[in-house]
């Protein structure tokens, strides 16, 4: 492991905060994200369904495709 040279500057870890300025700060963030309009809202959610059912559909048809298969190869 290399040995820092006397003029490396060596990181200091920040000064701890208490819980309270972690939640002020939290908040602070919150009110500074641009939060999406019920329009937004209602079409992300239509995709998001949109894709699971899609998705599910597709694992239904190859759960019965294996299925045929395993069944073929059992009747052999």
């Amino acid at each position: 492991m290399a040995k820092p040279k006397p003029n490396d500057t060596v990181a200091r870890p920040e000064r701890r905060t208490g819980v309270v300025q972690f939640f002020r700060e939290s908040f602070r963030e919150l009110k500074r994200v641009r939060w999406p309009d019920r329009r937004e809202v209602t079409t992300y959610t239509a995709v998001a369904l949109l894709v699971c059912f899609v998705m599910g559909g597709l694992v239904w048809v190859f759960d019965i495709g294996v299925a045929k298969v395993l069944s073929l190869i059992h009747v052999i």
